[in-house]
Order: structure tokens, then C-alpha cells, then sequence
């Protein structure tokens, strides 16, 4: 095929809560992998227009560094963010999903920055823009919508590029189709999100920004009534106790520190520690369990990645209670990156078509 014949240079994208991730890939090769940290006041601007501008001139910036011109590049693999719901797959970036993305359609995320910067190096470069299995994947069945209250219904935003992207490499280690598989896939990192995915699809889902676990940023569900005290008592703005429960929540609002390992050591001799890591934990297996239903009791496997699968101490304390559920395969990391190439090389070999947005 033509590609084959010639490199392919695509450029990954993925801006998180303090940095921006890059990759550079050379077809199935990663060539140049950097992460654009931040910190302090700049944290606080507003996505669009101030921290979307820092960004970007971060990631010419780097680019420049490494030798690379922008329209060397044969496609921009940018992390979606907040958009309007969509099934899973490839989407070629437009002037709408750029709207939906400044104006935070279902709320801002730094994810958001990356399909505008995409767009902008495709007006400017020439190259193609895309996004891979954004935030707001959305497959849920309907009964897992419904709420107690009949104007609130339950959203599916995730980490779905993460949890698609494992529960096909789990799939393909147990030997069957994805479309096939029955698989509940836990992401965990600074925030967290357990899914139940079945023929393909993820039927049901928490994430902690708004239910299910705590994680190490995230507040998780928490009791309504008591949620609706605290905010009263602490007299909080709806933009301050999101940015508590979004950021400030879980082990940070216990420990004032976002590093499991270093959580970890405390709760080595501090029983208090250790009784928040336990419930950290013990969350975690609730919530995977409560997916038990969905698949007979017996799913396929349970597939754990993200950044706190690094622990040996993590894995310990899942595997222990969650062994009778059948086989645990774990994937420690990231493989955002990764996906977000693989799924625009696909396209730009034609393999596949992409999804209008």
C-alpha cells in the first residue's frame, strides 16, 4: 500500500489537568514523547482563550525543538474532550466539534483544547485533524440512565479512550473478539471510571467525577443530602464545589497529596492512612462488582490500567477481593497515546472510514 512505502508521521495530542502530553509517531513507531508540565496561577486561567494559546505554542515549541515542521505531519491525533455524546470510533475534526468543545457542551476539560488545536494545524499545515474515542463516548443502555429524580439522568463521560483501547488488548489476550467479550475495564489515575463493556459496547459506566469511587483527585458519589449541607456550610459557589469535587476531592481532600506511592508510605504507620487507602480500595471493588449482574456473574475478565495499577500494593488489594470473580489482567499506564495513533493510521491507510461528528 502507498503508506507503506513512506514514513507516516502522526502527532498525538492529549492535554491533561497539569500537563500536555506529545507523541510523534513513525507509522507503528513511537519516535518522541515529551510531557508540557504546568503549575501554579496557570492552572487556574480559563481553558479558552489563555491556557488553548500557552498550549499550543508549548507543542510548536517542541516540535521545532525535535526538527519536526508541522506540515511534515501527515495527521493530528488530538484526545477529545467534553463533546456531544457519540458511539466509540475515529472522528474527522470540524468547525462544530470545535463550537462544542470552546463553549464546554458538557463542561470543560483540557481535552477540549486538543480538537481545536488540531484544527488550527490543519487550517494552517494542512494536517488532517482527528480524535480518537473522546470523553463522552456514549453507549449506555437506557435503564442505565434513568435516575430517583425524573428531570437527572446519568451522563456517560469516561476515560473511553483508555478503557476501549485495554479492553481490546484484553480481549485479544484471552483470545476472543472484542465485539464478543464480556469485560468490566477500570481506569485508575487521578480520576477514575469502571465500565461494563458487552458486544462491543460500553453498556454501563462510572466515572468520579460524578459517581462511583472516590479516586486520588475525584470526590466520587457521595451522599446527596450530605453533599447539599457541605455546600451550604462552606457557603461554596457551583464553579468552587465543582472544582472540589472534580479536583480537590478523594485522596487529595484527605491526604493534600495527588502520589499513591507516597499516600501509600503513609498508611504504612498511620492507621487513619490506612483506613482511607483501605475505603480507596474497597470502593474500587464495590463498584466492579455492582457490574457482576450484567454478565452472570462471570465475566470474561476484569481489566485494570492507568497509573495506580503501577502499585504492587494496589494490585494486592484488588486481586484479593476480587479474585472470585474470575481473571484479572492488568495493563499499569497509559496507552492513550497509542491509541490515539492507532486509530488515525488506520484511517489515513484506509482501513476504515472516519465518523462525522
Amino acid at each position: 500500500m502507498l503508506w507503506e512505502k513512506r514514513k507516516m508521521l502522526i502527532l498525538a495530542v492529549n492535554p491533561g489537568s497539569t500537563s500536555t502530553r506529545t507523541a510523534l509517531y513513525e507509522n507503528e513507531r513511537c519516535v518522541d514523547s515529551a510531557k508540557l508540565e504546568y503549575a501554579g496561577d496557570f492552572l487556574d486561567l480559563p481553558l479558552f482563550p489563555d491556557q488553548y494559546l500557552a498550549r499550543g505554542r508549548g507543542v510548536l515549541d517542541h516540535l521545532e525543538r525535535v526538527g519536526v515542521e508541522p506540515r511534515q505531519l501527515d495527521g493530528f491525533a488530538a484526545r477529545g474532550g467534553r463533546l456531544k455524546p457519540l458511539p466509540s470510533g475515529v472522528y474527522r475534526v470540524n468547525e462544530k466539534m470545535v463550537e462544542d468543545a470552546k463553549r464546554g457542551l458538557q463542561g470543560q476539560h483540557p481535552a477540549n483544547i486538543a480538537v481545536v488545536m488540531a484544527w488550527d494545524f490543519e487550517k494552517k499545515f494542512g494536517v488532517p485533524a482527528y480524535t480518537v474515542d473522546p470523553i463522552s463516548v456514549d453507549e449506555l443502555d437506557e435503564r442505565a440512565r434513568i435516575t430517583g429524580i425524573k428531570g437527572i439522568r446519568r451522563v456517560s463521560l469516561s476515560h473511553a479512550l483508555s478503557m476501549k483501547s485495554v479492553a481490546k488488548k484484553a480481549a485479544r489476550e484471552i483470545g476472543m473478539e472484542y465485539a464478543e467479550a464480556g469485560l468490566i475495564v477500570t481506569h485508575l489515575g487521578g480520576g477514575g471510571s469502571i465500565s461494563a463493556h458487552r458486544q462491543g459496547r460500553m453498556v454501563d459506566l462510572y466515572n468520579s467525577d460524578q459517581d462511583g469511587p472516590f479516586a486520588v483527585e475525584r470526590a466520587g458519589g457521595l451522599p446527596t443530602l450530605k453533599l447539599l449541607e457541605y455546600i451550604e456550610e462552606e457557603a461554596l459557589s457551583i464553579p468552587e464545589a465543582i472544582k472540589e469535587l472534580a479536583h480537590e476531592g478523594g485522596m487529595v481532600s484527605h491526604f493534600g497529596i495527588r502520589n499513591i506511592q507516597d499516600i501509600l508510605r503513609l498508611a504504612e504507620d498511620d492507621a487513619g492512612a490506612k483506613s482511607v487507602v483501605d475505603a480507596y480500595v474497597y470502593q474500587i471493588t464495590k463498584g466492579v462488582s455492582s457490574f457482576l449482574p450484567l454478565f452472570g456473574g462471570r465475566p470474561d475478565a476484569l481489566v485494570f490500567t492507568g497509573g495506580v495499577v503501577h502499585s504492587e500494593a494496589i494490585r494486592r488489594m484488588l486481586g484479593e477481593a476480587l479474585g472470585f470473580a474470575g481473571r484479572l489482567l492488568w495493563y499499569p499506564g497509559e496507552f492513550e497515546m497509542e491509541a490515539l495513533a492507532e486509530g488515525v493510521r488506520g484511517v489515513l491507510r484506509g482501513d476504515f472510514l472516519p465518523l462525522d461528528y
